[in-house]
């Protein structure tokens, strides 16, 4: 059998030691280099299936500059790197990620993990799921997706910031399917619908008979999710008397199941997700700071449906399928007026209010298209929305949908709303090029 080649770049003779006995064991051939130099002449001689570089060397003890330099010269070969460092340095191997590098692991390390972590980046490339619920053709979301590529191959901890619906589970899924641990499940636990009494069993699993209704073994999310991802969702409701406990697993990295004598090793890659200001919530006493810096390695802010516009049309696609094949009715395009309607609305429910929305109007649509008589938006929150950014004829515009979609299309009621006279309403229709509305009344 072909053993995989890893090359280990440090300038610690015992570490190297260290990490050729661990990897061999494992069944790994290992190259040693002991800094830039001699790193360079061994890649010129052979192509190994992997790299494990220190950012540090004789120069100087913290500032990474080196393994940075020497990371600049690696990336044009295509191997992949995992960066070695010390616990405070944890910005320093983020800004190797940015610059590169597929993952990183703290000293000392834990073997389990550093295994884990080698395998998912040197196993063959396969097919990955294909996630046809994930949209992303708008500027900001293809900064998104980007970045998201960048970072799911790794194992860093991730923390999702974002307002409610705008899809902070579907963008858990979307890292998780992208990661080298897509094939292991994606455990995703809502925080804020945890009952505190249960709060342990839940993540860390029990014992028969660890408390009165333990009537058999049960497996916390922290086992079920091993090998793959746990999804933390509302993390900032989680109760501050609780956040000890889940600091101490992420820290230590075991846990102990309620009514067991020996713990257990975690091997997931964390996600967490909030739409809450933690940093205001640190200040104000409610959330841990040092939990905080456990869960945010990296930070992804997911934008609102009002700042990826560009998207509207595929989601509204994507959404009249699903519920098209759902409640077994056609697969009907939508109107020109209403797809304007749909782009020019704040959406402050985001993508969870858009969905609603399709729903309805897939459900009430008996014609060949869906027209804005069969979008039910909800104007009062609408209109509890500052106003967007728009120009006066954008604004204008809107108004003039939004009023003829309030009457129904009727001409003269919607003309006498606006205050102006049905000719001044046709031939704003007619700038507009809104003519595709009914104007029967």
């Amino acid at each position: 059998m072909n053993q995989p080649t890893i090359l280990v770049v440090d300038d610690d003779d015992d570490i190297r030691f260290a990490l050729t006995l661990l990897l061999e064991q494992a069944g790994y051939r290992v190259v040693e280099a002991d800094g830039p130099v001699q790193c360079m002449q061994l890649l010129s001689r052979l192509t190994p299936a992997l790299v494990l570089l220190d950012m540090n060397f004789t120069r100087d003890t913290t500032s990474g500059k080196e393994g940075l330099a020497l990371l600049a010269q690696i990336n044009p070969l295509n191997i992949p790197v995992i960066l070695m460092t010390a616990w405070a340095n944890i910005e320093l191997a983020v800004t190797g990620l940015q610059n590169g590098a597929k993952d990183f692991i703290e000293k000392p390390w834990r073997k389990e993990k550093l295994l884990s972590q080698i395998a998912n980046h040197i196993k063959s490339v396969t097919a990955k799921p294909v996630d046809t619920s994930w949209i992303a053709q708008s500027s900001a979301m293809q900064s998104l997706e980007t970045l998201i590529k960048q970072l799911a191959p790794t194992d860093a901890n991730l923390l999702i910031l974002g307002e409610n619906g705008t899809g902070k589970s579907q963008l858990a899924k979307r890292i998780h399917l992208l990661s080298g641990r897509c094939e292991a499940p994606l455990i995703s636990l809502n925080m804020g619908a945890l009952a505190e009494s249960l709060f342990e069993s839940e993540l860390f699993g029990h014992h028969k008979g660890a408390f009165t209704d333990a009537k058999q073994d049960r497996l916390g999310a922290f086992s079920r999710a091993k090998n793959g991802t746990l999804f933390m969702d509302e993390i900032g409701t989680l109760p501050f008397h609780l956040q000890p406990k889940l600091l101490q697993v992420l820290e230590t990295g075991e846990f102990t199941p309620l009514g067991a004598n020996a713990s257990e090793n975690i091997n997931v890659r964390l996600i967490a997700a909030t739409n809450q200001d933690l940093a205001s919530a640190i200040t104000n006493g409610q959330f841990r700071q040092d939990l905080y810096y456990r869960l945010n390695t990296f930070v992804i802010r997911l934008p609102a449906l009002r700042e990826r516009k560009d998207d509207i049309s595929a989601l509204c696609e994507h959404f009249i399928n699903q519920f098209a094949a759902k409640y077994n009715k056609p697969i009907l395009p939508l109107s020109a007026s209403a797809r304007e309607l749909l782009k020019n609305h704040p959406w402050p429910g985001n993508i969870r209010e858009l969905s609603h929305v399709i729903e309805r109007a897939v459900l009430i649509c008996n014609g060949e298209a869906i027209e804005i008589s069969h979008i039910m938006l909800d104007y009062q929150t609408t209109q509890s929305q500052s106003i967007p950014a728009l120009t006066l004829e954008e604004l204008e515009k809107q108004r003039i949908v939004e009023v003829l979609q309030q009457h129904n299309q009727q001409i003269t009621a919607a003309a006498k709303s606006l205050g102006i006279s049905r000719n001044a309403l046709y031939r704003r229709m007619e700038k507009y090029q809104l003519e595709g509305l009914d104007e029967s009344f």
